[in-house]
């Protein structure tokens, strides 16, 4: 393994290390003036490029605007990709030996067809174009969806893949040229609120807010543009506010550098930003992902899920949840149950689901090869039964954890118990971490438990950093996702930082990696971890909600103490808003999301990887 990890990571880099300074670009178009707005592109990038950027980013549909009523209205404006924009812009990164990103509405010269598509120029001229994948409304009003996959372009400056807006919505459109190593994402949206429509309502929906959480969680460089200000169609009277926030971000999920946000009664000017990426930076995020993801396990990519699905639970179910955050003492078993009992005896409130921490009655015990024997338990043995008698004694539903033996193999096992303490669900980790590995064998599915709170789904500690399994369990239409972990935010993960005013201020906290599993799954996400100990955890126990950079149900969480912790939700309360699970799976790609499923060691993936900017896979 260790030796396929290094070969993809060579693949995946440039062969120095590179600093590399990038601008995003805020661009406003005219509307309906295709000849003036290349003019403006070629004065902004040229002001880029004399600041010595050598990526140079621009908004989604630079050329023209983007609300158009139909394609009749639109077609006099329209270009070919190479065409007379990439002309124009060609002469520029020539002579200043650059790279440009740009959106463009493109015609097909071949066919007619329209695509919402992007560019990329270089210092020898055109290089390569993506056609977005993932359409929303607007973009049906006019484009058909693209057919060139994620390509992934190798430049002196790293890999370059191009995103356009509403692509940001569905995590395989990230994770695809992520793993077909691309250094940078070059995030090119006209990311809108409708104007005076509330925050919370079905047609509010923030691109540039959505990416804001995402590059530290997949480890990628993120170069995001938009536009700013109002927009207004002349023959609907239509107008739409585009809130400008353009952001650049590192793979670690560090904010370099963001534009100021507008509102659309002061749509402010547009800006342009600079940051300095590290191409070659090392990053553990993205090396672990590599190395432990289970794409054996990803098979549900490849199958379309039919509006009527009938393994969808659409029962609200109201949920009261204790979140047990505690200081363990490590290898005290009994004490630390009589600590979880004197929590839970604190809440006045009713209940009906608990939730315990990783290895919720060892605590902070790193587990090796040489004391395994020491921790591991058979089912039915005294942490099970100490755990089973805290859910029939409260009548709840419970997620404990432990180090399991089982025929002669050890596992970390979650098991779900009901409100009688009957076992409803085992969970074997299935996405074991380097220690783990060495004594425990791992467990070889994902499953979705049917339970009286929905269907349930679980990950276990740092398994949230594998963000595949957030979209199974989001495709096997889980509920609810319950991660008990033992997390110190030292290897992985980070406060959620939206440049502000992008989206309400009570929405913009948490941990990214769980705010996203939560978003990007469209299941609430409920985390208990312990506080302080030997491992130095940092508690932030919480729930973390399905839209909240839409300001629906921000997320709750815990204070800096021993506490249990009782979040309350509905879940299917208000399927109304933009997102939604059942929106997020009738409209995901399928047919493009095979290379998250094939083996790394395949012929298949090695020459997706090698070719990375051809749309074939797989030809023989």
């Amino acid at each position: 393994m260790r030796k396929l990890l290094i070969t993809l990571l060579s693949m995946f880099t440039v062969t120095n290390a590179l600093e590399v300074k990038v601008a995003s670009v805020e661009f406003n178009p005219k509307f309906m003036q295709l000849d003036s707005n290349i003019n403006g592109i070629v004065d902004a990038v040229i002001n880029a490029a004399q600041n010595n950027a050598k990526l140079i980013v621009l908004p989604e549909a630079a050329t023209t605007g983007y609300i158009y009523k139909d394609r009749q209205q639109l077609a006099p404006y329209l270009d070919t990709i190479p065409g007379k924009t990439t002309d124009a812009i060609a002469k520029v990164t020539n002579k200043y030996h650059t790279y440009v990103a740009i959106g463009i509405i493109e015609k097909d010269s071949a066919t007619g067809i329209v695509y919402n598509s992007a560019a990329l120029i270089g210092p020898n001229g055109y290089i390569g174009k993506y056609r977005k994948n993932q359409l929303n409304p607007s973009d049906n009003m006019w484009s058909s969806r693209g057919n060139l996959t994620f390509p992934v372009f190798d430049t002196e400056i790293g890999k370059i893949a191009l995103l356009i807006c509403y692509d940001d919505t569905h995590l395989q459109s990230l994770l695809i040229p992520n793993l077909r190593g691309a250094d940078i994402l070059a995030y090119i949206t006209s990311s809108d609120i409708l104007p005076k429509f509330e925050k919370g309502s079905n047609t509010n929906h923030s691109t540039i807010g959505n990416i804001s959480s995402i590059s530290g969680w997949v480890g990628i460089n993120v170069v995001a543009s938009n536009r700013t200000g109002n927009e207004i169609n002349p023959l609907t009277g239509a107008i739409t506010h585009f809130v400008g926030g353009a952001s650049i971000w590192d793979n670690n999920g560090n904010l370099l550098n963001s534009a100021s946000v507008s509102t659309w009664t002061n749509p402010g000017q547009p800006q342009t930003i600079y940051a300095t990426l590290d191409t070659n930076k090392p990053n553990i995020q993205k090396e672990f992902w590599l190395k432990h993801r289970r794409p054996d396990l990803y098979q549900d990519y490849n199958y379309y899920r039919a509006p009527i699905d009938p393994s969808a639970n659409k029962i609200p179910h109201q949920i009261s949840s204790l979140l047990i955050q505690y200081q363990p003492d490590n290898d005290k078993l009994d004490d630390n149950y009589s600590k979880i009992i004197n929590l839970i005896q604190k809440n006045q409130e009713v209940f009906n689901l608990v939730v315990l921490p990783f290895n919720s009655l060892i605590g902070n015990v790193i587990i090796t090869k040489e004391n395994i024997n020491k921790y591991a338990e058979e089912l039915h043995g005294k942490s099970y039964n100490l755990a089973m008698n805290l859910a029939k004694q409260y009548k709840t539903y419970l997620l404990f954890s432990m180090p399991e033996q089982y025929n002669g193999k050890y596992y970390e096992t979650a098991i779900l118990f009901d409100y009688n303490g009957n076992q409803v669900g085992i969970y074997r980790k299935s996405h074991l971490n380097d220690t783990e590995q060495t004594w425990a064998t791992s467990g070889n599915d994902l499953p979705v438990f049917n339970t009286d709170l929905g269907r349930v789904a679980i990950m276990l500690n740092d398994e949230a950093r594998i963000p595949e399994i957030a979209d199974i369990y989001s495709l096997r239409r889980a509920d609810l996702i319950l991660i008990p972990t033992m997390y110190n935010q030292t290897e992985y993960g980070g406060k959620v930082n939206i440049p502000a005013g992008i989206v309400p201020n009570s929405s913009d906290r948490g941990m990214f990696v769980w705010y996203d599993i939560a978003k990007y799954a469209q299941a609430y996400t409920l985390v208990a971890n312990y506080i302080n100990g030997s491992h130095h955890d940092v508690g932030q126990s919480a729930v973390y909600s399905l839209v909240p950079e839409d300001g629906y149900y921000a997320p709750s969480i815990s204070p800096n103490v021993e506490n249990a912790f009782l979040v309350n939700f509905t879940t299917h309360a208000n399927d109304t808003l933009w997102q939604n699970q059942q929106n997020l799976i009738t409209g995901r790609r399928s047919d493009l999301a095979i290379p998250l499923t094939l083996d790394m060691q395949s012929k298949c993936f090695k020459e997706w990887l090698l070719n990375s900017s051809s749309k074939e896979l797989c030809v023989d």
